[in-house]
């Protein structure tokens, strides 16, 4: 005999749901996504060209169709004795310049490969500040507002620069269409805010080295100073010391209330000027 509670309402009014759900999720497209941004093009430390994507790229389609809602760049400081001016694109450049650079290439490598199909990028801010990565930040200007689907400029087809000058206090910069900004360093991150020194200016100034600014690992990375920098192990006070920065760029979107992000893409690593 069948049982009598199969055809209460409630139970009958879940079947028809679950049957509706099941019958709907048939036709349900895979997870929602953003396609990657295009390798940056670099000669040597002190320039790059992005091409962002277009409206034609998936998830970047003009609403209400696209999830795209702005680019972000992360950034990390390293110190190093190592002076040069040309491509740093190997192990063994990036060990010369600053084993922590290497190791945090390697680290991110996994994320960055377009060739790996299995990637699914989420929570990339955290991702980036456990590396103590740094969202960049622009002098006068707010970033989010730059690198937005919806401000005046629209980043969505455009080309992105960023020159470092190797002139003395020539500041660096980023270009997007005839706009042109100054780069910032950031004060906080997800779990931190510190206070740059001696200033928020991506220059090579000997502050950035003191080992009493930098950052301890022993105590949970716990400064008010400069989290964004790395100091080798082997720095010498007196020593010549040389100052790069390795940025990566990622696109940001939603999907109601899940946010949703592309694989980063590694811009490349710069060399600061001198302060003075």
């Amino acid at each position: 005999m069948l049982n009598k509670a199969l055809y209460k309402p409630a139970f009958i009014i879940f079947i028809i749901f679950i049957s509706i759900f099941f019958h709907l999720s048939c036709g349900l497209e895979d997870i929602p996504f953003i396609d990657y941004i295009p390798d940056s093009s670099m000669n040597d430390v002190s320039w790059a060209r992005i091409n962002l994507p277009s409206d034609s790229r998936y998830g970047y389609e003009p609403p209400p169709v696209g999830y795209f809602r702005r680019f972000e760049i992360y950034y990390r400081i390293y110190i190093s004795g190592h002076p040069t001016t040309a491509l740093i694109n190997t192990s063994e450049l990036r060990r010369d310049v600053n084993e922590t650079l290497n190791s945090d290439f390697n680290f991110l490598d996994s994320f960055t490969d377009k060739s790996n199909s299995s990637v699914n990028p989420s929570n990339l801010n955290i991702t980036f500040s456990n590396r103590k990565y740094f969202k960049l930040t622009l002098k006068n200007a707010n970033i989010d507002d730059i690198l937005n689907r919806t401000n005046s400029l629209d980043s969505i087809g455009k080309t992105l620069e960023i020159r470092f000058w190797q002139e003395n206090a020539k500041e660096p910069e980023l270009t997007i269409n005839t706009a042109v900004y100054t780069l910032q360093r950031a004060t906080s991150g997800p779990s931190i805010i510190f206070r740059p020194e001696p200033n928020r200016n991506f220059l090579n100034d000997s502050a950035l080295y003191e080992t009493t600014n930098a950052p301890n690992p022993a105590n949970n990375w716990a400064n008010d100073t400069n989290a964004d920098v790395v100091i080798p192990n082997n720095n010498t006070p007196g020593s010549p010391r040389y100052t790069y920065v390795s940025m990566y760029i990622f696109a940001v979107g939603q999907d109601y209330l899940t946010t949703i992000y592309s694989q980063p893409t590694h811009i490349g690593i710069f060399r600061l000027a001198e302060a003075n």
